[in-house]
């Protein structure tokens, strides 16, 4: 199980909570490059917001597609 948790982790992190995350700093209005961002966050804040937008979705199918 434990390379399973690895792989779930990393497509989180890496693939939805970096663009997610780097898009909602670039709303806010910060000028540094996506590079600069990266380097200086934390894993986890970009972990949780991958989960929560993955959650956010599942939510909205649920409500809207019966």
């Amino acid at each position: 199980m434990g390379i399973f948790e690895y792989i779930f982790q990393q497509i989180f992190m890496n693939i939805i909570g970096n663009g997610i995350y780097y898009l909602l700093r670039k709303i806010i209005g910060d000028k540094r490059s996506y590079k600069e961002i990266q380097d200086q966050t934390e894993g986890y804040i970009k972990f949780f917001t991958g989960v929560i937008f993955v959650f956010i979705i599942i939510v909205l199918m649920k409500k809207f597609i019966k």
